[in-house]
């Protein structure tokens, strides 16, 4: 079930990062800025009452940003990933956003071919981007209903 998150869902999403990007992880303080930011959504992925996925988006006028989507390793391949970033892409859209960026590890290749499929361009490269010395990819996707 997809929902947006609250507060009370921080130990859960941090919980989520932690195993999913382990070392290279968002800190919890920033969660919880995303969390309680009137301009960020974070929305999650729950089966049997329990979060397996979340997204983060970061929104600015026309343009969202993606800050993070994250699936636990047991529940990947089930197209929760596609449920969550739709979710996200529809949220921005409601809000006016007409625009999504994001950024991805060019080592991350299953979630190039996710932002592919789902419709997202390659706009450059950016190199050491990560602080850890890893390049991304800049995506991004035009949220136009036309599009």
């Amino acid at each position: 079930m997809l929902r947006f998150a609250n507060a009370l869902d921080l130990d859960a999403i941090d919980g989520v990062e932690a195993i999913c990007f382990r070392e290279h992880r968002f800190r919890r303080e920033f969660l919880e800025w995303v969390l309680k930011n009137p301009s960020a959504r974070t929305l999650v992925w729950e089966e049997s009452g329990r979060i397996v996925g979340s997204v983060m988006i970061l929104l600015d006028t026309s343009r969202v940003r993606v800050l993070s989507i994250a699936v636990l390793p047991g529940f990947r391949r089930r197209g929760i990933g596609d449920m969550l970033l739709d979710g996200a892409e529809r949220t921005a859209r409601s809000l006016g956003a007409r625009v999504a960026r994001l950024e991805v590890s060019t080592k991350n290749r299953s979630a190039i071919a996710l932002y592919r499929r789902r419709g997202y361009r390659t706009e450059g490269l950016l190199p050491r981007y990560y602080s850890w010395g890893d390049d991304a990819l800049a995506m991004e996707k035009s949220l136009n209903t036309n599009a």
